[in-house]
């Protein structure tokens, strides 16, 4: 049986109605929406699929901690029936939600861990703005941020999605100013409707106040293997996985890199856990060769039980 590597989703995965089918099917998820919506203080329900849920992917502090749970939600259903993550990561959010995961914090602590990311994100984002950016070399990208950075205003490269696919952070001039000379370049940059400059020194100070927080939360040892994207490598001590979360919210999310180095450590078989298949779609960007799959193509989920025993 191959055991697959669980890839949990960040908060572009939300869109309304996620999470539904398996709430109503699976009791398991059920107790996880409700338990995060007892935590939360809100019927989360509400922002999923109910009247407010065209309001949630424009509030930060909202469409974390939703996305967090329909993820957990998935992964708990499918741990009940016997198919576990041989290692979690995530993407950005995801990260976090890899740690409830493998057991480093508790479900509850974990609950209020991304409700309180959320809420600095959004508190401290709002002055700056993304871009992905396309059909560019990483290095050329990160020169003319360099220099955009030094002439005019912040900005980085804040995700390296795929080979041909990054995304930029910072402020609106400086981000607008990237896009003129990338088009110089032939490539081109796509406007991305978020909350923030997320990945970028505009949440300085978010992150500061992330990391008193978290200096409140018990972290135990995973219980299943942790991927750090942050740090780019297993992690098994509570403490330096306390400190690769502090440093999260500012650190680059380079999933290329991730995904190369799970493939050379011998990993072939990747599962998107949540309600997308974003991140299934950059794994066959990155490698045609893996295996890969997500929960949110299967309405039942008995087909992705299945998963570990398929060599196609």
């Amino acid at each position: 049986m191959k055991e697959p590597v669980f890839l949990f989703d960040g908060q572009g995965a939300f869109r309304p109605g996620v999470g539904k089918e398996l709430y109503q099917k699976y009791p398991r998820a059920k107790e996880i929406v409700e338990l995060s919506s007892e935590i939360l203080g809100y019927d989360l329900i509400d922002y999923l699929w109910g009247q407010k849920s065209q309001e949630t992917a424009g509030q930060t502090s909202i469409a974390q901690p939703a996305i967090s749970a329909v993820s957990l939600a998935y992964a708990e259903v499918l741990r009940d029936h016997g198919l576990q993550g041989v290692v979690s990561l995530g993407h950005s959010l995801g990260e976090a939600t890899a740690i409830i995961y493998c057991g480093v914090v508790s479900t509850e602590d974990g609950i209020r861990m991304i409700k309180k990311r959320g809420e600095v994100m959004e508190a401290g984002g709002k002055q700056g703005t993304m871009m992905a950016v396309l059909n560019i070399e990483r290095k050329k990208l990160e020169e003319i941020c360099s220099a955009v950075a030094k002439s005019s205003e912040p900005v980085v490269v804040a995700n390296i999605n795929a080979p041909n696919q990054i995304v930029i952070s910072g402020s609106e001039h400086g981000v607008r100013d990237v896009a003129k000379r990338v088009l110089e370049h032939g490539g081109r940059g796509i406007p991305l409707n978020v909350g923030g400059a997320w990945h970028s020194p505009y949440l300085r100070d978010a992150a500061s106040d992330f990391t008193r927080f978290l200096d409140n939360i018990e972290f135990k040892k995973p219980r299943t293997g942790f991927y750090s994207v942050v740090r780019q490598k297993m992690l098994e001590s509570p403490k330096e996985i306390r400190d690769s979360m502090k440093d999260q919210m500012l650190a680059q999310v380079d999933w290329v890199r991730a995904i190369e180095n799970l493939k050379a450590n011998g990993h072939s078989l990747f599962l998107e856990i949540g309600p997308s298949k974003i991140l299934k779609d950059l794994v066959g960007k990155i490698d045609a060769g893996l295996m890969v799959d997500s929960t949110a193509l299967h309405a039942d989920l008995g087909e992705v039980l299945r998963y570990p025993d398929r060599d196609d």
